[in-house]
């Protein structure tokens, strides 16, 4: 049988004012390795239901267990440095520092977090190697690699994006729309560049988008329409 990466179970989140859930769903489970999609319209709860995931929110009831730890039983303290160590986020913006290089903003992610330098020197690698590796692999020239990463494309920015989730091998990839500003072309070498990598290091990808035609890059589709029953509205926002 195979492990599972995450488990949730009659979780709900509610935001503050707001009188009913925006995540209300009764199971939910991903298994170790696979890739999948999770579709669903803007304010359909995808950002929140990421933000559980990754621990930033707690679930206010039931439980959610990523990786064996249920996090509704960690602080915040302790569920920030579970996101370090564990997951890998690609955000809609990327969220890149613009003034640091972009080897520099991959290599944040191996500031935060030891265990991922751990794992890369079993691996009989440095961080900066791992890094350079990453870069080359997702088609970023090495003469950009001490440029400021304000300083590209935001095709070039989504992938050093992509290195810094993927460096240090962590065991899940959590992907929030970050293919939205890309044309067809540039959107689907992206994808399988972040799916090859995932299968080579049996990673678990939970991709978001609202995009309908992107399901057969992925093993898997969950409809957020059809597993929550919570409000329409995230955090306020439509």
């Amino acid at each position: 049988m195979a492990t599972l990466c995450i488990r949730g179970q009659q979780i709900k989140f509610c935001w503050p004012r707001q009188s009913q859930p925006t995540i209300d769903i009764a199971e939910l489970a991903i298994k170790s390795g696979e890739r999948i999609l999770l579709r669903g319209p803007s304010g359909s709860g995808k950002s929140t239901l990421l933000s559980l995931l990754a621990g930033v929110h707690a679930v206010q009831s039931g439980t959610l267990t990523v990786l064996d730890k249920d996090l509704s039983q960690l602080s915040q303290r302790k569920r920030d440095k579970f996101r370090a160590d564990h997951i890998g986020y690609i955000f809609q913006q990327f969220n890149l520092l613009p003034y640091l290089s972009v080897i520099q903003n991959v290599l944040l992610a191996i500031d935060f977090s030891k265990s991922r330098g751990q794992r890369l020197n079993e691996r009989n690698t440095s961080a900066r190697a791992e890094s350079e590796r990453l870069l080359t692999r997702l088609g970023i020239a090495s003469e950009l690699w001490e440029k400021p990463a304000g300083n590209l494309s935001v095709g070039q920015q989504q992938r050093v994006a992509a290195a810094r989730a993927l460096i240090g091998a962590p065991e899940l990839i959590i992907a929030d729309e970050p293919t939205s500003a890309l044309d067809t072309d540039a959107r689907d070498t992206f994808l399988n560049l972040l799916n090859e990598e995932c299968e080579q290091q049996n990673i678990t990808l939970v991709f978001v988008t609202h995009d309908t035609t992107l399901s057969h890059h992925f093993d898997r589709i969950v409809e957020l329409a059809q597993i929550n029953q919570g409000t329409s509205i995230e955090g306020g926002e439509a």
